[in-house]
């Protein structure tokens, strides 16, 4: 930690990495950090003077750093992580320790996310790719006032760009290994009358960095769930194939009113992360499974059993098909003092079924009769040449397979009023959502010649087919004012009142596995939470801003998967020191936190079955520190470090308490990272070269630790940095149209890192992606 430290401090810190959130018009001669513009409190601001953690992401700091989904956003901001839960559409988001990342359509998300102001009801339909920003801003800690919905973690508010009104466009092309291409072009059209227009286009693929043993098979589930059909293997694992668009048209009526519609669309094809089994549980169902492992050796299955990273898995996932689209119409009124703004949504996403190996047993061969035989003891039975597997029969000991969709409409309407004296902004927020899912689960499945065999142990295991239906209503009003005390002290009181309506239909639940005390029918509740916000600023200079902040967050309850369970909440204490230092070439900022959490939602598995409870009560605090610095002409250094600590305070599992043992998951006590960028003059453009080093401290992906060592090893990733680098010319001047042109690698020395390790009867590890390299083209015109 003290290397960490000391690396950044010497480095200089910064949330914001190397580019900025917004230029300042202002010309300098080079050394003087341009000013950063973000709307974290539904107003623009200078970042310096927002008192409240918030890390700003310019478009170009986001290609810089080859930013191309919001997966790769994690490490860029301290306490932020984001990772994928094997699969690409399903993220886990972690802030300051808070986890986020339930895919049930009854849960809602920790932390909350926000596309130009609308939010995103299901995290699954969130991880859209990038075709057009013009910033990212991650708020961390509880959104309990201003923003949309409410949050205990924090917030991700995606802001794209308006339209100009002006020809001009950008474009960008690269290519890497593993057939990667991404082409990605945005046009500003020529304004007509009062309207003017904007669209986006992205292509992105990637081949996949991991060969699967099972390509070629496939997998037909109809005699366990008629119309799902025959799902092939992928041929490669971790691959993609996306295609976005996006398209903004402004109504400009009055310099005082105008209408923007916004519209996006997302069709993507993605592969999840390669699956390897670390270990097996020290209970009846890892024995079982450990036991049918130690007969591949006989049977001929190709083991998924390593300590380390293999060159090539059999994994039994297929193509998870997904489409995400959706519409606004914001609504501007400048009345002076008193500022309107309404913000109507409609979004919706279909994701088609597709089969994914989470327990990583694709390899393993076994029959019906087999299991059978091994559950009554009989090892002479599991070696008769009767019952010895075909080329394509498997057992599989947690077989999934998930269609889903979900459609939402949201209205919120804003006020707000400057005035020397005090800023108001006060509004109304509705919210109405209707998801739908159907999971199919196999526990100890076998498939005998590529067909879901159903048997008599299904009800003995929990395999089955559970369908469930949330509708989720959310009725908010919320104020918050700055008084400002005098020229240096600002006082601001916030509050917000919320009523949650939930109503889930439970249609089918013939997979236990899923947990869970509810059967079929119709369930209802409604939740009521008012949350608050109290911050007092001092600004001794113009650059140095100081804050003491005290807020707080809820997430609504409901039921998930026949589990009931209750809300949460957070209420958090804050200090925080914003500074500008030494005529603008040092950018300087630092948070400390406490807070306090109870009734924390918990998605865990235990025992073969998946649980969604309250855990208890848990305290998390850390610090938080970021700085950019240009000390020289060319010269850009910057760095964030992170440091966080999870302590749960009580835990009561099976009805016994755990806290002692539990251990926070996605949540490392230290993150960092370091960059750093050197650029010249030259006849020919601006040569540069930059590098970015993130880091991250032991982590754990597993509640309880293993009583087995070797399983032990796989419930957690050893600390580990993961370096970015990119080489090459900016502002080549052809015509009127300016070039870069450059190579860029990631993740350079090929670290193999797990980011997902769940324990679902076997110890899981997902390994992250290997190195990357390539050659990228961009143009302004």
């Amino acid at each position: 930690m003290k290397v960490i430290i000391g690396a950044a401090l010497a480095i200089g810190l910064s949330g914001g990495g190397i580019a900025h959130a917004q230029d300042n018009e202002a010309q300098d001669d080079g050394t003087r950090l341009q000013e950063i513009v973000v709307t974290a409190q539904r107003r623009t601001e200078n970042i310096q003077n927002v008192p409240i953690s918030v890390t700003a992401l310019s478009a170009d700091t986001l290609d810089n750093a080859r930013v191309t989904d919001i997966r790769n956003l994690s490490g860029l901001a301290p306490n932020v992580l984001i990772n994928s839960q094997g699969i690409s559409s399903i993220p886990t988001v972690t802030i300051r320790g808070i986890q986020s990342g339930v895919s049930s359509s009854s849960v809602d998300p920790k932390v909350g996310i926000y596309l130009d102001g609308v939010y995103i009801g299901r995290t699954v339909g969130a991880i859209f790719d990038l075709a057009d920003i013009e910033r990212v801003e991650t708020l961390r800690g509880p959104q309990g006032t201003l923003f949309g919905r409410n949050a205990t973690a924090g917030a991700i508010s995606i802001v794209t760009p308006n339209p100009t009104g002006k020809l001009e466009g950008n474009a960008l092309l690269s290519a890497g290994n593993y057939d990667s291409f991404r082409g990605r072009l945005s046009l500003n059209l020529p304004s007509f009358g009062i309207f003017s227009a904007r669209i986006s286009y992205l292509h992105d693929e990637f081949a996949g960095d991991t060969p699967n043993l099972l390509a070629g098979k496939s997998i037909n589930f109809d005699l366990r769930e008629p119309g799902i059909g025959t799902l092939p293997y992928a041929k490669r694992l971790g691959a993609k194939n996306v295609d976005a668009v996006q398209i903004a048209v402004r109504a400009e009526f009055s310099p005082d009113f105008d209408l923007t519609y916004r519209f996006d669309y997302t069709d993507s094809e993605t592969v999840g992360r390669p699956a390897q089994t670390a270990g097996f549980n020290a209970d009846s169902t890892g024995a079982l499974a450990g036991g049918i492992n130690a007969f591949q050796g006989l049977t001929g299955g190709t083991l998924n059993l390593s300590r380390s990273r293999l060159d090539a898995v059999a994994n039994a996932s297929s193509v998870q098909p997904l489409k995400v689209e959706g519409h606004s119409l914001i609504a501007n009124w400048d009345l002076g003092t008193l500022k309107l703004k309404n913000i109507a949504a409609y979004r919706r996403f279909k994701q088609d079924w597709n089969t994914f190996d989470l327990a990583s047993t694709g390899g393993q061969k076994f029959t019906a009769a087999q299991l059978g035989a091994l559950l009554a003891g009989d090892v002479a039975g599991v070696t008769a040449p009767g019952v010895q597997p075909g080329p394509n029969d498997y057992l599989f000991d947690l077989l999934t397979a998930r269609t889903a969709k979900q459609h939402q409409f949201s209205d919120e309407l804003q006020m707000l009023v400057s005035t020397e004296a005090f800023d108001l902004t006060t509004g109304l927020f509705y919210f109405r959502e209707k998801g739908a899912e159907t999971n199919v689960l196999g526990i100890f499945q076998p498939v005998a010649n590529g067909q879901v065999l159903p048997t008599p142990l299904d009800a003995v295991f929990g395999s089955g087919v559970n369908q469930a239906e949330a509708i989720n209503e959310a009725y908010a009003a919320y104020a918050q004012g700055t008084y400002h005390v005098t020229p240096q002290i600002d006082l601001t009181l916030g509050g917000r009142y919320t009523t949650d309506r939930r109503k889930t239909n439970v249609i089918r639940r013939s997979g236990t596995a899923a947990g869970g005390s509810l059967g079929v029918g119709t369930y209802t509740e409604t939740f009521h939470k008012f949350t608050y916000a109290a911050i007092l600023g001092y600004r001794p200079t113009d650059d140095i801003n100081a804050y003491a902040k005290v807020s707080s967050g809820y997430v609504a309850g409901g039921i998930a998967d026949g589990s009931p369970y209750g809300p949460e909440s957070l209420t958090s204490y804050e200090l925080g020191l914003k500074t500008e230092l030494f005529d603008r070439r040092l950018r300087a900022n630092f948070a400390v936190y406490y807070s306090d959490y109870k009734d924390l939602q918990i998605q865990q598995f235990l025992g073969g079955r998946q649980i969604f409870s309250n855990a208890g009560r848990a305290r998390t605090y850390g610090a938080e520190a970021e700085l950019e610095a240009r000390p020289a002409r060319g010269l850009m250094l910057a760095a964030n470090l992170g440091y966080q600590k999870f302590d749960y305070r009580r835990y009561i599992l099976n009805g016994v308490d755990v806290a002692d043992r539990a251990r926070a998951l996605y949540a490392p006590k230290i993150t960092a990272k370091l960059s750093g960028r050197y650029e010249v003059e030259a006849d020919f453009g601006r040569p540069f070269i930059s590098m970015d080093a993130r880091y991250r401290s032991r982590s754990y992906h597993t509640l309880l630790p293993s009583t087995n060592p070797v399983t032990e090893r796989g419930t957690y990733q050893t600390p580990f940095w993961l370096v970015d680098g990119r080489i090459g010319v900016d502002d080549i001047r052809i015509g009127g149209t300016e070039f870069a042109l450059s190579v860029w690698a990631q993740n350079l020395f090929d670290k193999d890192a797990y980011t997902f390790g769940p324990t679902v009867i076997n110890q899981n590890v997902f390994y992250d992606q290997s190195r990357t390299y390539g050659i990228e083209l961009k143009a302004k015109f």
